[in-house]
């Protein structure tokens, strides 16, 4: 492991089954070929989970990671990875957060956590640089998150350390609970706070008094100096500055491409109730920025009258407002409540959004009725339903119970048809896009290695035209056009690839490159950080790599090109939106699947990765693995 710069230079290993505390320093080589966050995650996952492992299993392994610019001054590097097997998809599970749990991380000397096994009561980590220790947390099991949260860094007896932990719906393994930090930043996929329960880990806790060491010092002076002069010019960065992320819905809604009334419509009229400028004029009160960042994109709200007064928190950000299109619920202080039970509870704002949309669906096509629901009559609208299902949701309670199974299993349990109404990816749902419209972004919800994803490729229509001024290609009006399969494969494939890099070094996707930082700046700024110079070519082949370990791990466990779909797939391939600028519009996958198997170099057929691409990218040992159950071709 370079001791130059970049890295922490330690993994540390915690089996909570035996108490066992281990460090390990990976090598150089191992370290430049995977980079760090979601690179590092991925390769131990596949290596260290079998297929026939369950993933709330003491089996499974628990994973954080933050990357070599991860608390260094290079503008909005704070993120932090979490990975497990997906006790939602059942396949490769991971989950990204800002905040300030990363950097601290890297001021204690540790780049990754490995988290082993199972403890017999619950418990914290506690980590003070190089002095790390495994303690009861039996007293903070079962409250609220915040609280606890609270409380366990009291108990550590530092007021600037930071911490992860779970709320009430991890330690009841609800298979959509986060992993959380503070008071709303959420690790909020797949997930990986029901992992985090069923090892009965309550939370981790770190401070570090070291800096991050930089290899060049002048050079990523400069390069840090002129991402910080770009970065305003960009209309990106003065949108996000000013408005958060709810300002993406205003611009997506205008488009026509939200999925409204749990993808019935594209139209929403209430939609200017839950933009960027109804919460700025009546509920935020400040800004609350992760570590290192200049956009400083998330808010601090409070309500100060009417039925939710006194209901307060951070965010909320663009997914929640999900919750108002899928459900049409146009109350900004019913979804500002929901937030904040959410960030109680640890919950996946989308996938409960997803479920809860369903619910509604459900019971108005008279799929389900009061008696499946605990008395409940959720009409879509209804935010008091949508309120009390959260809450059920949150305890396991009643109908809460089959709902905290998540979007794969709830309606193979209710049955009666109300699989019709379900919409996910291998299990896990999307955002508020729907792919029939502004293809670019719906497009990537089917190759998304985690299952319906936005964030894997955020495939926005600028984000193609970036993809073909990046790699030097004519402005074609047939690629660059959103109702169009033609290119898109070719577009998604190095989208997926520059975000894997930016997951890997540690970067905000609503940065690198939205405002302005190219593919080029990027790898200068770790070269400088790391000493070792690595190019743009090399940094998207990093991205490609952890992209091909991740569909490793998927069709080890099955999975084809079959599931590159919806669950319910006529439902975006054969029936046409009704009304909006995208009217009549369907995806036709198989023209857009056939271009990205090609790009990628995997299997047209079988959608599997080939012995030939995983060689090229330095995965022999991962094509050997895969020969064993036949998913390589």
């Amino acid at each position: 492991m370079p001791e130059s710069g970049g890295w922490g230079g330690t993994v540390l290993h915690v089996d909570l089954t035996t108490g066992k505390i281990e460090k390990e320093r990976p090598s150089l080589d191992w370290s430049r070929k995977f980079l760090g966050g979601r690179g590092f995650n991925s390769i131990r996952l596949f290596n260290m989970v079998q297929p026939d492992v369950d993933a709330l299993s003491p089996e499974n392994v628990l994973l954080f990671s933050s990357g070599p610019l991860v608390g260094t001054k290079s503008p909005a590097c704070s993120r932090l990875t979490v990975s497990a097997k997906s006790p939602l998809t059942d396949i490769h599970g991971d989950a990204n957060m800002g905040g300030f749990f990363g950097a601290e991380m890297k001021f204690a000397g540790y780049d990754q956590i490995v988290v082993t096994g199972k403890s017999e009561r619950p418990v914290c980590i506690f980590i003070k640089g190089e002095d790390v220790k495994v303690t009861d947390a039996s007293h903070v099991w079962g409250r609220q998150r915040i609280e606890a949260e609270e409380i366990i860094t009291k108990d550590f007896g530092d007021p600037k350390a930071r911490a992860v932990s779970i709320g009430p719906a991890g330690e009841k393994l609800v298979r959509i609970a986060n992993v959380m930090s503070g008071p709303k930043r959420a690790a909020g996929r797949c997930g990986m706070g029901a992992v985090m329960g069923s090892k009965n880990l309550k939370a981790i806790v770190v401070r570090g008094n070291n800096k991050v060491a930089i290899a060049r010092p002048d050079a990523f002076e400069k390069a840090r100096k002129e991402a910080m002069e770009i970065m305003p010019t960009t209309w990106q960065y003065q949108r996000m500055h000013k408005h958060g992320t709810l300002v993406i819905l205003d611009s997506t809604h205008a488009a026509g491409i939200d999925g409204v009334r749990n993808y019935s419509t594209t139209v929403f009229d209430q939609a200017q109730n839950i933009g960027a400028e109804a919460f700025e004029k009546d509920y935020i009160i400040g800004k609350r920025p992760c570590f290192g960042c200049p956009v400083a994109c998330t808010h601090a709200y409070k309500v100060e009258s009417g039925e939710f007064a006194g209901t307060w928190g951070e965010g909320p950000e663009f997914g929640m407002t999900g919750l108002g299109l899928k459900c049409e619920i146009g109350d900004a202080g019913a979804l500002l409540k929901m937030n904040q039970l959410l960030n109680e509870y640890g919950i996946d704002c989308v996938s409960v959004q997803q479920m809860i949309a369903w619910v509604m669906d459900c019971y108005t096509q008279g799929l389900l009725d009061r008696e499946d629901l605990d008395g409940l009559t959720p009409n879509f609208g209804d935010y008091h339903a949508a309120i009390e299902l959260i809450h059920r949701i949150g305890k396991r309670e009643g109908i809460g119970d089959i709902l905290a199974e998540g979007e794969k299993r709830a309606p193979a349990i209710m049955k009666k048809g109300t699989e019709k109404y379900m919409h996910h990816v291998k299990g896990m749902s999307p955002v508020i896009e729907d792919p029939r419209a502004g293809k670019p972004f719906g497009l990537g919800y089917y190759t998304s290695s985690r299952g319906a994803d936005h964030l894997r490729s955020l495939g926005m229509s600028l984000s193609v035209q970036l993809y073909l001024k990046e790699t030097g290609q004519e402005m074609r009006d047939d690629i660059k056009d959103p109702t169009s399969e033609v290119g898109k494969g070719a577009a998604i494939k190095w989208l997926e690839d520059q975000y894997g890099a930016v997951d890997s070094f540690g970067g905000c996707k609503f940065v690198y490159p939205r405002c302005g930082i190219t593919v080029e700046h990027m790898a200068r700024l770790i070269s400088a950080a790391t000493g070792l110079d690595i190019s743009k070519e090399e940094l998207l082949q990093i991205g490609e790599r952890v992209y091909n370990v991740e569909k490793a791990f998927n069709s080890r466990q099955g999975l084809t090109r079959r599931d590159d779909n919806f669950s319910v797939p006529d439902k975006f391939t054969k029936e046409p939106i009704k009304e909006g600028p995208f009217k009549d519009c369907v995806v036709d996958l198989d023209t857009f699947l056939d271009d990205y198997y090609t790009a990628r170099g995997w299997d047209l057929k079988s959608g599997l990765p080939t012995t030939g691409k995983l060689a090229e990218l330095g995965l022999q040992d991962i094509a050997a693995e895969l020969a064993r159950f036949q998913a390589v071709v």
